[in-house]
Protein backbone atom coordinates (compact mmCIF):
# COMPACT_ATOMS: atom_id res chain seq x y z
CA UNK A 1 0.00 0.00 0.00
CA UNK A 2 1.13 3.42 -0.98
CA UNK A 3 0.09 5.75 1.83
CA UNK A 4 1.49 8.80 0.36
CA UNK A 5 1.19 8.71 -3.81
CA UNK A 6 3.49 11.01 -6.25
CA UNK A 7 0.31 10.53 -8.66
CA UNK A 8 -3.17 10.32 -8.56
CA UNK A 9 -6.80 10.36 -9.91
CA UNK A 10 -9.56 10.59 -7.59
CA UNK A 11 -12.62 10.97 -8.84
CA UNK A 12 -15.71 12.81 -7.29
CA UNK A 13 -18.66 11.27 -9.49
CA UNK A 14 -21.16 13.78 -7.71
CA UNK A 15 -19.42 17.02 -8.95
CA UNK A 16 -17.89 15.46 -11.68
CA UNK A 17 -14.28 16.76 -10.74
CA UNK A 18 -10.44 14.76 -10.46
CA UNK A 19 -8.30 15.96 -7.88
CA UNK A 20 -4.85 15.08 -7.53
CA UNK A 21 -3.00 14.22 -3.62
CA UNK A 22 -2.81 17.11 -1.75
CA UNK A 23 0.44 18.30 -0.51
CA UNK A 24 1.16 20.87 1.80
CA UNK A 25 3.17 23.67 -0.52
CA UNK A 26 7.49 23.28 0.43
CA UNK A 27 6.86 27.97 0.33
CA UNK A 28 4.96 29.84 1.32
CA UNK A 29 3.30 32.41 -0.68
CA UNK A 30 5.09 35.55 0.33
CA UNK A 31 8.69 34.08 -0.65
CA UNK A 32 10.24 34.30 -4.36
CA UNK A 33 12.74 32.57 -6.74
CA UNK A 34 14.87 35.17 -5.83
CA UNK A 35 15.13 34.64 -2.27
CA UNK A 36 15.54 31.17 -2.33
CA UNK A 37 18.17 30.49 -5.04
CA UNK A 38 20.12 33.44 -2.99
CA UNK A 39 19.93 31.35 0.00
CA UNK A 40 20.56 27.92 -1.33
CA UNK A 41 23.77 29.23 -3.26
CA UNK A 42 24.91 30.65 -0.67
CA UNK A 43 24.86 27.68 1.67
CA UNK A 44 27.03 25.82 -1.24
CA UNK A 45 29.79 28.38 -2.49
CA UNK A 46 32.41 25.66 -3.70
CA UNK A 47 29.84 23.39 -5.74
CA UNK A 48 30.01 22.95 -9.52
CA UNK A 49 26.10 23.94 -10.43
CA UNK A 50 26.28 25.11 -14.12
CA UNK A 51 28.85 23.09 -16.83
CA UNK A 52 28.16 24.31 -20.44
CA UNK A 53 29.25 21.73 -22.54
CA UNK A 54 30.14 23.16 -26.32
CA UNK A 55 32.28 25.58 -24.51
CA UNK A 56 33.88 23.98 -21.16
CA UNK A 57 32.89 26.80 -19.19
CA UNK A 58 32.06 25.87 -15.37
CA UNK A 59 30.59 27.68 -12.52
CA UNK A 60 30.32 27.32 -8.75
CA UNK A 61 27.50 28.44 -6.98
CA UNK A 62 29.68 31.71 -5.49
CA UNK A 63 30.79 32.56 -8.68
CA UNK A 64 27.14 32.03 -10.22
CA UNK A 65 25.77 34.39 -7.37
CA UNK A 66 28.95 37.23 -7.33
CA UNK A 67 28.08 37.07 -11.27
CA UNK A 68 24.27 37.87 -10.87
CA UNK A 69 24.75 40.61 -8.04
CA UNK A 70 27.49 42.46 -10.49
CA UNK A 71 24.34 41.81 -13.33
CA UNK A 72 21.50 42.82 -10.88
CA UNK A 73 22.85 46.19 -9.82
CA UNK A 74 23.95 46.72 -13.32
CA UNK A 75 20.60 46.30 -14.42
CA UNK A 76 19.18 48.74 -11.68
CA UNK A 77 21.84 51.40 -12.69
CA UNK A 78 20.34 51.39 -16.25
CA UNK A 79 17.11 51.85 -14.84
CA UNK A 80 14.92 49.10 -14.61
CA UNK A 81 12.67 48.41 -12.15
CA UNK A 82 10.57 45.79 -10.90
CA UNK A 83 7.94 44.65 -13.44
CA UNK A 84 9.96 45.70 -16.30
CA UNK A 85 10.60 43.18 -18.82
CA UNK A 86 13.94 41.54 -20.10
CA UNK A 87 13.96 40.61 -23.94
CA UNK A 88 16.51 37.10 -24.16
CA UNK A 89 16.93 35.95 -27.75
CA UNK A 90 19.55 33.49 -27.33
CA UNK A 91 20.43 29.54 -27.24
CA UNK A 92 22.25 28.33 -24.21
CA UNK A 93 25.07 29.79 -23.16
CA UNK A 94 26.56 30.15 -20.03
CA UNK A 95 25.51 33.75 -18.84
CA UNK A 96 22.03 32.85 -19.61
CA UNK A 97 22.13 31.39 -16.36
CA UNK A 98 23.46 34.54 -14.61
CA UNK A 99 20.78 36.84 -16.56
CA UNK A 100 18.02 34.30 -15.33
CA UNK A 101 19.49 34.63 -11.62
CA UNK A 102 19.69 38.63 -11.92
CA UNK A 103 16.53 39.02 -13.03
CA UNK A 104 14.82 36.98 -10.26
CA UNK A 105 16.81 39.35 -8.01
CA UNK A 106 15.48 41.98 -9.54
CA UNK A 107 12.01 41.12 -10.29
CA UNK A 108 12.27 42.06 -13.40
CA UNK A 109 11.03 39.17 -15.55
CA UNK A 110 12.45 37.94 -18.74
CA UNK A 111 10.97 37.32 -21.76
CA UNK A 112 12.66 34.27 -23.92
CA UNK A 113 12.37 33.84 -27.39
CA UNK A 114 13.40 30.58 -30.03
CA UNK A 115 17.26 31.71 -30.76
CA UNK A 116 16.02 30.89 -34.48
CA UNK A 117 12.90 32.59 -34.66
CA UNK A 118 12.53 35.17 -37.95
CA UNK A 119 11.80 39.08 -37.64
CA UNK A 120 8.47 38.57 -37.82
CA UNK A 121 8.08 36.05 -35.12
CA UNK A 122 10.40 38.50 -33.15
CA UNK A 123 8.31 41.74 -33.94
CA UNK A 124 5.04 39.94 -32.95
CA UNK A 125 6.11 39.10 -29.20
CA UNK A 126 8.13 41.50 -27.86
CA UNK A 127 5.35 44.28 -29.56
CA UNK A 128 3.44 42.53 -26.56
CA UNK A 129 6.01 42.41 -23.81
CA UNK A 130 7.61 45.50 -24.88
CA UNK A 131 11.17 44.46 -23.53
CA UNK A 132 13.37 47.53 -21.95
CA UNK A 133 16.91 45.60 -22.43
CA UNK A 134 17.66 42.82 -24.94
CA UNK A 135 19.89 39.84 -24.76
CA UNK A 136 21.37 38.22 -27.97
CA UNK A 137 23.83 36.20 -29.59
CA UNK A 138 25.87 37.43 -32.83
CA UNK A 139 24.17 35.09 -35.34
CA UNK A 140 20.66 37.14 -34.34
CA UNK A 141 21.60 40.38 -33.42
CA UNK A 142 20.87 41.81 -36.87
CA UNK A 143 17.24 40.76 -36.70
CA UNK A 144 16.97 42.23 -32.74
CA UNK A 145 18.58 45.38 -33.94
CA UNK A 146 15.49 45.69 -36.66
CA UNK A 147 12.58 44.64 -34.26
CA UNK A 148 14.37 47.05 -31.48
CA UNK A 149 13.83 50.11 -34.20
CA UNK A 150 10.64 48.96 -35.91
CA UNK A 151 8.98 48.66 -32.93
CA UNK A 152 11.00 51.85 -31.18
CA UNK A 153 11.52 49.89 -27.75
CA UNK A 154 14.95 52.12 -27.62
CA UNK A 155 16.35 49.02 -25.82
CA UNK A 156 19.99 48.39 -24.95
CA UNK A 157 21.12 45.35 -26.90
CA UNK A 158 23.85 43.15 -25.05
CA UNK A 159 25.79 40.05 -27.25
CA UNK A 160 25.75 36.55 -24.17
CA UNK A 161 28.37 35.04 -27.04
CA UNK A 162 31.17 36.35 -29.44
CA UNK A 163 32.65 39.87 -29.57
CA UNK A 164 31.09 42.84 -30.14
CA UNK A 165 32.02 44.16 -33.47
CA UNK A 166 29.26 47.63 -33.20
CA UNK A 167 29.99 50.60 -31.70
CA UNK A 168 26.15 50.49 -29.86
CA UNK A 169 26.44 47.19 -29.20
CA UNK A 170 27.38 45.93 -25.56
CA UNK A 171 28.19 42.71 -23.96
CA UNK A 172 27.22 40.97 -20.70
CA UNK A 173 31.09 40.92 -20.00
CA UNK A 174 30.53 44.58 -19.41
CA UNK A 175 28.06 44.34 -16.88
CA UNK A 176 29.08 41.02 -14.66
CA UNK A 177 32.66 42.51 -14.56
CA UNK A 178 33.55 41.66 -10.48
CA UNK A 179 36.88 44.01 -10.88
CA UNK A 180 34.61 46.98 -9.92
CA UNK A 181 31.87 45.26 -8.39
CA UNK A 182 31.40 45.19 -4.09
CA UNK A 183 29.94 43.22 -1.46
CA UNK A 184 27.56 44.94 0.07
CA UNK A 185 26.02 43.34 3.50
CA UNK A 186 23.28 46.37 3.41
CA UNK A 187 22.05 46.05 -0.19
CA UNK A 188 18.68 45.11 -0.64
CA UNK A 189 17.89 43.66 -3.60
CA UNK A 190 14.04 44.25 -5.56
CA UNK A 191 12.98 40.64 -5.35
CA UNK A 192 12.70 41.39 -1.09
CA UNK A 193 9.86 43.61 -2.12
CA UNK A 194 7.67 41.32 -3.73
CA UNK A 195 5.49 38.25 -3.01
CA UNK A 196 5.36 34.31 -4.61
CA UNK A 197 2.08 35.59 -6.71
CA UNK A 198 4.32 38.19 -8.74
CA UNK A 199 5.43 37.24 -12.23
CA UNK A 200 9.17 35.86 -11.98
CA UNK A 201 9.43 34.42 -15.83
CA UNK A 202 7.29 35.41 -19.06
CA UNK A 203 6.64 32.23 -21.62
CA UNK A 204 5.55 32.33 -24.67
CA UNK A 205 3.06 30.40 -25.48
CA UNK A 206 -0.20 29.67 -28.17
CA UNK A 207 -2.52 29.66 -25.71
CA UNK A 208 -6.34 28.67 -26.23
CA UNK A 209 -6.62 30.69 -29.60
CA UNK A 210 -3.42 30.52 -31.41
CA UNK A 211 -1.87 33.59 -31.28
CA UNK A 212 1.52 34.22 -29.58
CA UNK A 213 1.22 35.33 -25.85
CA UNK A 214 3.36 35.91 -22.98
CA UNK A 215 2.27 33.32 -20.24
CA UNK A 216 3.62 34.95 -16.76
CA UNK A 217 4.83 32.24 -14.55
CA UNK A 218 5.06 33.24 -10.50
CA UNK A 219 7.44 32.21 -8.25
CA UNK A 220 4.18 30.65 -6.16
CA UNK A 221 3.82 28.41 -9.04
CA UNK A 222 7.66 27.24 -10.12
CA UNK A 223 9.10 26.63 -6.34
CA UNK A 224 6.19 24.50 -5.56
CA UNK A 225 5.99 22.12 -8.66
CA UNK A 226 7.71 18.68 -8.32
CA UNK A 227 9.12 18.34 -11.77
CA UNK A 228 11.71 15.48 -11.00
CA UNK A 229 9.89 14.00 -7.80
CA UNK A 230 13.26 12.33 -6.74
CA UNK A 231 15.74 14.95 -7.29
CA UNK A 232 18.58 15.04 -5.23
CA UNK A 233 21.34 17.48 -4.20
CA UNK A 234 23.53 14.90 -6.32
CA UNK A 235 21.52 14.84 -9.37
CA UNK A 236 22.77 16.05 -12.71
CA UNK A 237 20.18 17.57 -14.78
CA UNK A 238 20.04 18.41 -18.23
CA UNK A 239 17.47 19.49 -21.07
CA UNK A 240 18.17 20.49 -24.58
CA UNK A 241 15.61 22.90 -24.81
CA UNK A 242 16.67 26.93 -24.26
CA UNK A 243 14.54 28.63 -21.93
CA UNK A 244 12.25 29.86 -24.73
CA UNK A 245 10.57 26.40 -23.44
CA UNK A 246 8.85 25.62 -20.29
CA UNK A 247 11.14 22.57 -20.08
CA UNK A 248 14.24 24.67 -20.01
CA UNK A 249 12.82 26.52 -17.29
CA UNK A 250 11.86 23.75 -14.78
CA UNK A 251 14.93 22.33 -15.71
CA UNK A 252 17.05 25.78 -14.79
CA UNK A 253 14.62 26.39 -11.18
CA UNK A 254 15.29 22.42 -10.17
CA UNK A 255 18.72 22.80 -10.85
CA UNK A 256 19.13 26.16 -8.61
CA UNK A 257 16.71 25.61 -6.09
CA UNK A 258 18.33 22.51 -5.16
CA UNK A 259 22.05 23.20 -6.10
CA UNK A 260 22.69 20.59 -8.27
CA UNK A 261 24.85 20.15 -11.27
CA UNK A 262 22.99 21.49 -14.61
CA UNK A 263 24.65 20.69 -17.92
CA UNK A 264 23.55 23.02 -20.87
CA UNK A 265 24.36 22.85 -24.47
CA UNK A 266 24.37 25.36 -27.87
CA UNK A 267 24.90 22.26 -29.80
CA UNK A 268 21.80 21.13 -31.56
CA UNK A 269 19.91 17.02 -30.55
CA UNK A 270 21.23 14.33 -32.00
CA UNK A 271 20.86 10.76 -30.98
CA UNK A 272 24.48 9.96 -30.33
CA UNK A 273 25.30 13.82 -29.15
CA UNK A 274 22.32 12.73 -26.64
CA UNK A 275 23.56 9.26 -25.66
CA UNK A 276 27.13 10.98 -25.29
CA UNK A 277 26.07 13.61 -23.11
CA UNK A 278 24.23 11.27 -20.77
CA UNK A 279 27.41 9.22 -20.51
CA UNK A 280 30.16 11.60 -19.84
CA UNK A 281 28.26 13.23 -17.16
CA UNK A 282 26.27 10.49 -15.76
CA UNK A 283 22.79 12.58 -15.96
CA UNK A 284 20.24 11.49 -14.01
CA UNK A 285 17.29 13.73 -14.75
CA UNK A 286 16.24 14.83 -17.96
CA UNK A 287 13.76 16.34 -19.93
CA UNK A 288 13.27 15.83 -23.81
CA UNK A 289 10.77 16.63 -26.91
CA UNK A 290 8.64 14.06 -28.16
CA UNK A 291 10.50 14.43 -31.48
CA UNK A 292 13.31 13.63 -29.66
CA UNK A 293 12.46 10.26 -28.10
CA UNK A 294 10.72 9.29 -31.45
CA UNK A 295 14.03 9.36 -33.41
CA UNK A 296 15.74 7.45 -30.28
CA UNK A 297 13.53 4.99 -30.85
CA UNK A 298 14.30 4.58 -34.07
CA UNK A 299 18.14 3.91 -33.02
CA UNK A 300 19.08 0.39 -34.11
CA UNK A 301 22.35 -0.05 -31.32
CA UNK A 302 19.73 -0.83 -28.05
CA UNK A 303 22.63 -2.02 -26.27
CA UNK A 304 23.95 0.91 -26.51
CA UNK A 305 21.48 3.38 -25.46
CA UNK A 306 20.62 0.95 -22.37
CA UNK A 307 24.59 1.58 -21.71
CA UNK A 308 24.28 5.08 -21.80
CA UNK A 309 21.43 5.49 -19.79
CA UNK A 310 22.54 3.94 -16.81
CA UNK A 311 22.84 6.82 -15.03
CA UNK A 312 19.43 8.03 -15.46
CA UNK A 313 16.73 8.11 -13.08
CA UNK A 314 13.80 9.98 -14.95
CA UNK A 315 13.68 10.71 -18.44
CA UNK A 316 10.98 13.05 -18.73
CA UNK A 317 9.32 13.39 -21.99
CA UNK A 318 6.41 15.84 -23.15
CA UNK A 319 5.47 18.67 -25.49
CA UNK A 320 3.56 17.24 -28.09
CA UNK A 321 1.72 13.47 -27.57
CA UNK A 322 4.10 10.81 -27.31
CA UNK A 323 3.21 8.13 -29.87
CA UNK A 324 2.12 4.82 -28.20
CA UNK A 325 4.75 2.68 -30.16
CA UNK A 326 7.73 5.49 -28.66
CA UNK A 327 6.58 4.92 -25.09
CA UNK A 328 6.71 0.92 -25.73
CA UNK A 329 9.83 0.90 -27.38
CA UNK A 330 11.41 3.27 -24.88
CA UNK A 331 9.93 1.49 -21.55
CA UNK A 332 10.99 -1.80 -23.18
CA UNK A 333 14.58 -0.76 -23.40
CA UNK A 334 14.74 1.02 -19.72
CA UNK A 335 12.66 -2.41 -18.45
CA UNK A 336 15.76 -3.25 -16.57
CA UNK A 337 15.08 -0.41 -14.31
CA UNK A 338 12.62 -0.92 -11.73
CA UNK A 339 13.62 1.11 -8.98
CA UNK A 340 13.53 4.34 -10.31
CA UNK A 341 10.96 6.64 -12.09
CA UNK A 342 12.32 6.10 -15.35
CA UNK A 343 10.83 6.78 -18.60
CA UNK A 344 8.14 9.66 -17.70
CA UNK A 345 5.54 10.94 -20.19
CA UNK A 346 4.20 14.23 -18.53
CA UNK A 347 1.56 16.56 -19.60
CA UNK A 348 1.11 19.95 -18.63
CA UNK A 349 0.86 23.60 -19.43
CA UNK A 350 2.94 26.86 -19.86
CA UNK A 351 0.08 28.14 -18.22
CA UNK A 352 0.03 26.45 -15.00
CA UNK A 353 4.05 26.77 -15.15
CA UNK A 354 4.04 22.93 -14.64
CA UNK A 355 2.93 19.35 -15.37
CA UNK A 356 -0.61 18.42 -14.80
CA UNK A 357 -0.16 14.41 -14.96
CA UNK A 358 3.02 12.16 -15.05
CA UNK A 359 3.12 8.81 -16.34
CA UNK A 360 5.93 7.24 -14.72
CA UNK A 361 7.11 5.44 -11.17
CA UNK A 362 6.64 1.83 -10.81
CA UNK A 363 5.24 -0.34 -13.54
CA UNK A 364 2.45 -0.41 -11.84
CA UNK A 365 1.45 3.43 -11.63
CA UNK A 366 2.04 3.06 -15.58
CA UNK A 367 -0.46 2.80 -18.25
CA UNK A 368 1.07 3.43 -21.72
CA UNK A 369 -0.46 5.21 -24.34
CA UNK A 370 -1.92 7.29 -21.66
CA UNK A 371 -0.77 11.16 -19.95
CA UNK A 372 -0.38 9.26 -16.35
CA UNK A 373 -2.08 10.41 -12.98
CA UNK A 374 -2.90 13.34 -11.82
CA UNK A 375 0.01 15.21 -10.04
CA UNK A 376 -0.10 17.12 -6.23
CA UNK A 377 -2.98 20.15 -6.02
CA UNK A 378 -3.94 20.02 -9.30
CA UNK A 379 -7.71 19.32 -10.17
CA UNK A 380 -9.74 18.93 -13.59
CA UNK A 381 -13.16 18.75 -15.00
CA UNK A 382 -13.41 17.57 -18.88
CA UNK A 383 -16.62 19.42 -20.38
CA UNK A 384 -18.81 19.14 -23.66
CA UNK A 385 -19.42 21.72 -26.07
CA UNK A 386 -21.97 22.94 -23.86
CA UNK A 387 -19.77 23.68 -21.13
CA UNK A 388 -21.99 20.69 -19.38
CA UNK A 389 -19.17 17.87 -16.96
CA UNK A 390 -18.50 14.73 -17.96
CA UNK A 391 -17.73 11.36 -16.21
CA UNK A 392 -15.22 8.33 -17.25
CA UNK A 393 -14.55 7.65 -20.69
CA UNK A 394 -16.42 10.47 -21.87
CA UNK A 395 -14.25 12.90 -24.51
CA UNK A 396 -14.23 16.61 -24.24
CA UNK A 397 -12.40 19.56 -23.44
CA UNK A 398 -10.24 19.32 -20.29
CA UNK A 399 -10.26 22.19 -18.20
CA UNK A 400 -7.96 22.50 -14.97
CA UNK A 401 -9.00 24.64 -11.43
CA UNK A 402 -5.86 27.01 -10.97
CA UNK A 403 -4.01 26.30 -7.76
CA UNK A 404 -2.38 29.60 -7.29
CA UNK A 405 -3.27 33.19 -8.52
CA UNK A 406 -2.35 33.84 -11.87
CA UNK A 407 -2.09 37.01 -13.80
CA UNK A 408 -2.64 35.57 -16.80
CA UNK A 409 -1.08 36.84 -20.65
CA UNK A 410 0.96 39.43 -20.02
CA UNK A 411 -0.75 42.84 -21.89
CA UNK A 412 -3.57 40.57 -23.24
CA UNK A 413 -6.80 40.74 -21.27
CA UNK A 414 -9.11 39.30 -23.67
CA UNK A 415 -7.08 36.51 -24.37
CA UNK A 416 -7.20 35.71 -20.63
CA UNK A 417 -10.58 36.14 -19.86
CA UNK A 418 -10.81 33.48 -23.04
CA UNK A 419 -8.97 31.15 -21.28
CA UNK A 420 -10.33 31.83 -17.50
CA UNK A 421 -13.69 31.03 -17.03
CA UNK A 422 -14.52 31.01 -12.69
CA UNK A 423 -11.59 29.24 -11.39
CA UNK A 424 -11.22 27.11 -14.79
CA UNK A 425 -8.35 26.96 -17.72
CA UNK A 426 -10.18 26.12 -20.68
CA UNK A 427 -7.05 24.38 -21.99
CA UNK A 428 -8.34 23.29 -25.90
CA UNK A 429 -7.65 19.92 -25.21
CA UNK A 430 -9.80 16.98 -25.69
CA UNK A 431 -9.36 14.27 -23.83
CA UNK A 432 -10.98 11.96 -21.02
CA UNK A 433 -10.14 10.03 -17.75
CA UNK A 434 -11.25 6.27 -18.15
CA UNK A 435 -12.15 4.68 -15.27
CA UNK A 436 -8.42 3.96 -13.46
CA UNK A 437 -8.03 7.50 -13.32
CA UNK A 438 -5.74 7.90 -16.09
CA UNK A 439 -5.71 10.99 -18.62
CA UNK A 440 -5.84 10.37 -21.93
CA UNK A 441 -5.13 13.19 -24.21
CA UNK A 442 -6.77 12.65 -27.67
CA UNK A 443 -6.22 15.96 -29.82
CA UNK A 444 -5.98 19.74 -29.33
CA UNK A 445 -9.84 20.75 -30.13
CA UNK A 446 -8.54 22.82 -33.84
CA UNK A 447 -7.60 19.58 -34.58
CA UNK A 448 -10.17 17.43 -34.19
CA UNK A 449 -12.53 17.33 -37.97
CA UNK A 450 -15.46 15.90 -39.60
CA UNK A 451 -15.04 13.41 -42.53
CA UNK A 452 -18.54 11.74 -43.27
CA UNK A 453 -20.25 12.98 -40.08
CA UNK A 454 -17.48 11.63 -37.69
CA UNK A 455 -15.71 13.08 -35.69
CA UNK A 456 -11.91 12.68 -36.56
CA UNK A 457 -9.15 12.29 -33.89
CA UNK A 458 -5.90 12.56 -35.95
CA UNK A 459 -3.66 11.16 -33.41
CA UNK A 460 -5.21 7.81 -33.27
CA UNK A 461 -4.66 7.16 -36.98
CA UNK A 462 -1.10 8.83 -36.30
CA UNK A 463 -0.52 5.90 -33.86
CA UNK A 464 -1.40 3.32 -36.27
CA UNK A 465 0.41 4.64 -39.11
CA UNK A 466 3.72 5.45 -36.74
CA UNK A 467 4.05 1.27 -36.18
CA UNK A 468 5.00 1.19 -39.57
CA UNK A 469 7.92 -0.37 -40.27
CA UNK A 470 10.44 2.69 -42.23
CA UNK A 471 7.71 5.66 -40.87
CA UNK A 472 10.24 8.09 -39.00
CA UNK A 473 6.69 10.99 -38.24
CA UNK A 474 3.46 11.37 -39.70
CA UNK A 475 1.03 13.75 -39.59
CA UNK A 476 -2.47 13.27 -40.63
CA UNK A 477 -5.26 16.25 -41.27
CA UNK A 478 -8.15 17.05 -43.57
CA UNK A 479 -8.60 18.24 -46.87
CA UNK A 480 -11.60 20.31 -47.75
CA UNK A 481 -14.38 18.37 -49.56
CA UNK A 482 -17.43 19.14 -50.85
CA UNK A 483 -19.27 15.99 -50.02
CA UNK A 484 -17.22 14.43 -46.98
CA UNK A 485 -16.37 17.82 -45.51
CA UNK A 486 -13.30 16.18 -45.04
CA UNK A 487 -10.59 13.86 -46.69
CA UNK A 488 -8.08 12.43 -44.57
CA UNK A 489 -4.67 12.38 -45.73
CA UNK A 490 -1.33 12.22 -43.85
CA UNK A 491 2.28 13.05 -44.85
CA UNK A 492 4.95 11.07 -43.33
CA UNK A 493 8.43 11.16 -43.50
CA UNK A 494 10.38 7.82 -44.15
CA UNK A 495 13.02 6.48 -42.31
CA UNK A 496 16.87 7.12 -43.80
CA UNK A 497 16.92 2.98 -44.08
CA UNK A 498 16.26 0.49 -46.99
CA UNK A 499 12.73 -0.42 -45.13
CA UNK A 500 11.94 2.95 -45.45
CA UNK A 501 13.49 3.80 -48.95
CA UNK A 502 11.49 1.01 -50.29
CA UNK A 503 8.30 1.78 -48.13
CA UNK A 504 5.20 2.58 -50.47
CA UNK A 505 1.71 4.48 -50.46
CA UNK A 506 0.05 1.03 -50.68
CA UNK A 507 1.79 -0.31 -47.93
CA UNK A 508 0.61 2.65 -45.34
CA UNK A 509 -3.07 3.19 -47.18
CA UNK A 510 -3.05 -0.85 -46.74
CA UNK A 511 -1.72 -1.30 -42.81
CA UNK A 512 -4.49 1.51 -41.88
CA UNK A 513 -7.36 -0.37 -43.87
CA UNK A 514 -6.41 -3.93 -42.04
CA UNK A 515 -6.37 -1.66 -38.69
CA UNK A 516 -8.83 0.40 -38.26
CA UNK A 517 -12.44 0.93 -38.94
CA UNK A 518 -13.38 2.43 -42.80
CA UNK A 519 -14.05 5.80 -40.87
CA UNK A 520 -10.91 6.43 -40.66
CA UNK A 521 -9.23 5.59 -43.82
CA UNK A 522 -7.08 7.59 -45.60
CA UNK A 523 -9.21 8.87 -48.63
CA UNK A 524 -7.38 12.10 -48.91
CA UNK A 525 -4.32 10.24 -50.11
CA UNK A 526 -0.62 9.62 -48.13
CA UNK A 527 2.34 12.50 -49.27
CA UNK A 528 5.94 11.55 -48.72
CA UNK A 529 8.19 14.94 -47.44
CA UNK A 530 11.30 15.65 -46.12
CA UNK A 531 10.32 17.40 -43.06
CA UNK A 532 6.96 17.98 -41.30
CA UNK A 533 6.41 22.06 -40.31
CA UNK A 534 6.48 22.48 -37.22
CA UNK A 535 6.44 25.68 -34.67
CA UNK A 536 9.74 26.94 -32.49
CA UNK A 537 8.50 24.64 -29.32
CA UNK A 538 8.29 21.02 -32.01
CA UNK A 539 4.32 21.33 -32.33
CA UNK A 540 3.26 20.27 -35.72
CA UNK A 541 1.24 22.88 -37.83
CA UNK A 542 -1.41 21.34 -39.84
CA UNK A 543 -2.75 24.42 -41.44
CA UNK A 544 0.81 24.44 -43.01
CA UNK A 545 0.69 20.77 -43.25
CA UNK A 546 -2.12 21.19 -45.80
CA UNK A 547 -0.69 23.86 -47.85
CA UNK A 548 2.76 21.67 -48.30
CA UNK A 549 0.27 19.10 -49.75
CA UNK A 550 -1.47 21.17 -52.21
CA UNK A 551 1.53 22.61 -53.46
CA UNK A 552 2.31 19.05 -53.95
CA UNK A 553 -0.98 18.34 -55.32
CA UNK A 554 -0.21 21.61 -57.91
CA UNK A 555 3.23 20.32 -59.31
CA UNK A 556 1.70 17.10 -60.28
Amino acid sequence: MVLHPLTESYYDAEQKIWRGPQRKDIYNAEVTLGEVIYEVLKKNPQKIIHIQDVTGERLTCEQLLNYAEALSRSLLKLGLKSGDVIGLYANNWTHVTTLMLASFLCGTPVNALYPGFDKESVALIYKLTRPKIIFCETENYGIALKVNEELNLKAPLFLLNGESCEKDLGHIRDLISLETWEESIDFKYPCQDLNGDDTAMILCSSGTTGTPKGVCCSSRALLNQMVFPTLKSDSVVCSFSTLYWASGLWTLVASLTNACLRIVTSQPYSCDYFLDLVRRYKITHMIAASANMSELSLYEDVSRIQQCLESVDTLLVGGSKVQLAVQEKMNEILSSNTRRQGFTVSYGMTELAGMLTSNGGFPSKRLIGSEGKLVANKKVQIIDKQGHPLGPNEHGEICIAMPYRWAGYFNNEQATRKAVQGDWLHTGDVGFFDTEGFLHVCARDNDVFKSKNFQIYPQLIEEVICRIPGVAETCVFGIPDFVAANLIACVVVRTGNDIGLHLTVKDIEQHVKAHMGSMYHLSGGVYFVDVIPKTGSGKVQRAKVLELVQKLKDLK
